[in-house]
């Protein structure tokens, strides 16, 4: 099968809208802004500004929904630290709400197409791969297509390319799993067309092309239970009492569908560090560049240092 897989231009508009306070003390400057990646965010300013990167503090305690728009600095924070080394003052810029959708750029609209050849039992032999997505005419961003078509399903011949192209449209940025995202959409909705072309239920054919291994890299997983996923969900839904005929299983006069689809996120690691203090009152104080969005960090943060000092 070959099929055409096309997503739309997407924005996240968080509850709290960006903003921030900058503030310069000599050649220290202070922002207090919401960010999901402090370290970048404040080696950014940095380098905009020429400091050493130990000059920049960078303050966020809490942050009101971010979904990728808030992991980077945009060009309104160095209006707003630039205004303050002018005036010698702190300044205040508050992103309006209309703004959300021009000040940074959501995610890219993408098109894709999925070649998948397979033998009479449903075996992927072939995935070819072609994805192209947007971006600004001065500026670059790569919504990576092929990052869930390369490990997805076992197939012995891949082949995956990518081209960006550059349209007068406001620079795309991260949103909820970038590249990941759309390109779980594309293979899966390509295997769910071919698990129809070969008369093969969705679920059986996911289950005869698993992984035993990264495809990409030829190393066994770190962890992956997606079998085991597959056969609990197929049991809690009641899947073998699915009609596979389309249009077949109604509710009254509602059309009732059952589809199945697996996606997947990597697990990255990078360089971390933290600093404890023992106070004079035997209170402890941990500092980390790590942030809350509400995943309860900070509680892991104090119980950890619970129990390494108890």
């Amino acid at each position: 099968i070959c099929a055409a897989y096309n997503t739309p231009r997407e924005y996240q508009t968080p509850m709290e809208p960006h903003g921030l306070i900058a503030h310069w003390q000599g050649d220290r400057l202070t922002v207090w802004e919401p960010s999901q990646w402090l370290d970048g965010m404040a080696r950014t300013y940095a380098e905009w500004f020429g400091v050493p990167f130990e000059n920049v503090r960078l303050v966020s305690p809490y942050i009101g929904g971010g979904f990728g728009s808030k992991a980077f600095a945009y060009g309104y924070g160095a209006v707003a630290a630039m205004a303050a080394k002018m005036l010698g003052r702190p300044v205040k810029l508050a992103v309006t709400r209309p703004q959300t959708f021009t000040a940074y750029g959501g995610r890219a609209a993408t098109r894709q197409t999925v070649a998948l050849g397979a033998d009479a039992e449903g075996k992927i032999q072939s995935i070819v791969h072609r994805g192209v997505n947007e971006t600004s005419v001065d500026g670059m961003w790569v919504e990576p297509l092929g990052s869930v078509t390369s490990i997805m399903y076992a197939a012995p011949n891949f082949s995956s390319r990518q081209n960006v192209v550059r349209v007068n449209t406001v620079v795309p940025g991260a949103l909820r799993a970038p590249g990941e995202n759309p390109s779980a959409f594309g293979i899966e909705s390509a295997i769910d067309e071919l698990a129809y072309e070969v008369g093969i239920d969705p679920l059986e054919i996911r289950l005869r092309n698993y992984a035993e291994q990264d495809p990409e890299a030829k190393k066994q997983w770190s962890t992956r239970q997606l079998r085991e996923a597959y056969v609990a969900g197929a049991e809690a839904f009641g899947w073998s009492k699915r009609s596979p005929e389309p249009r077949s299983m109604r509710d009254g006069n509602q059309l009732i569908g059952w589809g199945v689809a697996a996606g997947t996120y990597p697990v990255r690691r990078a360089y971390g560090e933290a600093m404890v203090r023992i106070l004079a009152d035997g209170s402890v104080e941990v500092e980390s560049s790590s942030i809350d969005m509400g995943q309860g960090t900070y509680t892991i943060l104090a119980q950890t240092a619970a129990l390494c000092t108890a």
